[in-house]
């Protein structure tokens, strides 16, 4: 993950953190609903390691889009939202891949829980140098993080998170 998407989920997460320590009497009559959106270009540069040559760098274009919604109910704090990476790398040789990632993702905050999941899909068409498409990728990603906070102190301790990466895997022709 990069730098860029860690803030924005630690963004996220403060948002979240923040709605969930609010005095219950104030949000309980209704849900404070809004929306967010970030926009911003991707690095300039960047390995394609699926599929193509561990080694191989490109030249990077394109956009990142993340955009969703926090619900605070007064009991917790749902964010769900979508990011979305489209894009184009070139290669030193001309050969160039395009491709769009989409990822879904859901935190839910109700003390003294966290949950937070993500899918990915990211189909990818390699191509050669005069345009010619010469291959695809497809990605997929499932992550699943749990927080539980059995000592009430908010901060995660040894043995109050349980991670796992359900299911990466990739294809190419």
């Amino acid at each position: 993950m990069d730098a860029s998407r860690r803030f924005r989920w630690l963004v996220l997460l403060a948002l979240a953190l923040a709605a969930s320590v609010v005095p219950a009497g104030i949000a309980r009559a209704q849900a404070t609903v809004f929306s967010f959106e970030f926009q911003e270009p991707l690095p300039s540069s960047t390995a394609l390691p699926e599929c193509l040559s561990t080694d191989l760098t490109g030249a990077q274009t394109g956009t990142e889009t993340t955009m969703g919604q926090v619900t605070d109910t007064g009991h917790g704090v749902q964010v769900h939202g979508t990011d979305t990476l489209d894009y184009r790398v070139v290669f030193p040789d001309g050969q160039y891949v395009a491709g769009t990632a989409v990822e879904h993702f859901t935190f839910i905050a109700r003390t003294p829980q966290m949950v937070s999941k993500s899918v990915i899909q990211e189909p990818r068409t390699i191509y050669s140098a005069d345009g010619q498409p010469i291959g695809t990728a497809f990605l997929h990603a499932l992550s699943h993080v749990t927080f539980r906070d059995t000592n009430g102190n908010g901060e995660p301790d040894p043995g109050e998170i349980t991670a796992s990466v359900d299911q990466f895997f990739f294809t190419c022709h």
